[in-house]
């Protein structure tokens, strides 16, 4: 993993009082010391895509110092309309060096490991090394990558904080390394494909709320790795995740894990607290996934 302190500090004098003074205007809603806490905070980001390069945004804006952030693709056109790093000029570009590059510009100061390649089980330990908590900014068909993130960041102790847009809202829910697991919460077994996992993993999420009032489900295509996207709602996501991983590195109040989660849904003018026991051996969760099969067709093997 390459580490780099952000060489666009090299002419701005004092990275400590850069530091200090561009976020100066935090005060009355952060203090100094609470500040301090943020700036030796490290955050590991998986996916530098339609929330993760949002994540590593709105996390530098608010301080955070320390940043791990990986990512294997490069933008492309497509992702113009929701991800941080996507622009003209940045077309056929590995999506983590232009992230680091972003972060860096935002905040000097900060530490950045940055790794250019997939998540696995043979880098993991490297990339979670000294971390303080991750945030999942992975894709929705990066299942396997993702369950070998979430189980061993419970290993550590990790938490493991994540949200997902749908339609023009997004849904939060977050693992604390004692509590449910993330396998639990959404179903997901050995053995089961791709596929199968994404569709699980949407149910868990995504089988009810507003969006289903208004989102046609059928754009969801796992072939060619796309659903149905707006850049707004992964804005939405970033907000919530970021306001709660400040209020819980500043032990201002304890987030709700899972199998509590919310949805925030301007579009609708609502916001949703949910409580699902059980996770996906709910009941009811039962039967929204064989009503999510007839919705998704693309995702039935």
């Amino acid at each position: 993993m390459d580490t780099a302190t952000a060489s666009v500090g090299a002419g701005i004098g004092d990275l400590d009082a850069f530091y200090s003074r561009s976020y100066s205007r935090h005060r009355g809603l952060i203090c100094e010391d609470e500040q301090d806490k943020l700036k030796n905070t490290r955050i590991a980001i998986p996916g530098m895509g339609g929330l993760g390069g949002l994540y590593g945004a709105t996390l530098a804006r608010t301080g955070i110092g320390r940043f791990s952030i990986a990512d294997f693709d490069q933008f492309d056109v497509h992702n113009i309309n929701r991800q941080y790093g996507a622009m003209a000029s940045t077309i056929g570009k590995d999506k983590v060096q232009v992230m680091r590059d972003i972060i860096a510009d935002i905040s000097p100061a900060a530490e950045i490991r940055m790794m250019n390649e997939p998540v696995g089980t043979d880098n993991i330990d490297r990339f979670l090394d000294g971390v303080d908590l991750v945030v999942d900014a992975m894709d929705v068909f990066s299942q396997t990558a993702r369950r070998i993130v979430f189980s061993n960041a419970r290993k550590k102790g990790i938490p493991v904080f994540s949200a997902a847009p749908l339609g023009f809202s997004a849904v939060m829910f977050n693992f604390h390394p004692e509590g449910m697991s993330y396998d639990e919460f959404a179903g997901l077994k050995d053995g089961m494909t791709e596929k199968q996992m994404a569709l699980h993993f949407i149910c868990a999420i995504g089988a009810q709320g507003p969006h289903l009032k208004y989102m046609d489900t059928k754009g969801v295509g796992a072939e060619e790795g796309a659903a149905p996207s707006l850049g707004m709602a992964c804005q939405i996501g970033a907000g919530m995740v970021a306001t709660e991983i400040t209020s819980y590195l500043l032990g201002r109040r304890e987030p709700e894990w899972v199998p509590h989660f919310s949805q925030f849904d301007p579009y609708d003018r609502s916001y949703k607290r949910r409580y699902r026991r059980w996770g996906a051996k709910n009941p009811v969760q039962r039967l929204r996934m064989r009503v999510l099969k007839r919705m998704i067709p693309a995702l039935n093997d």
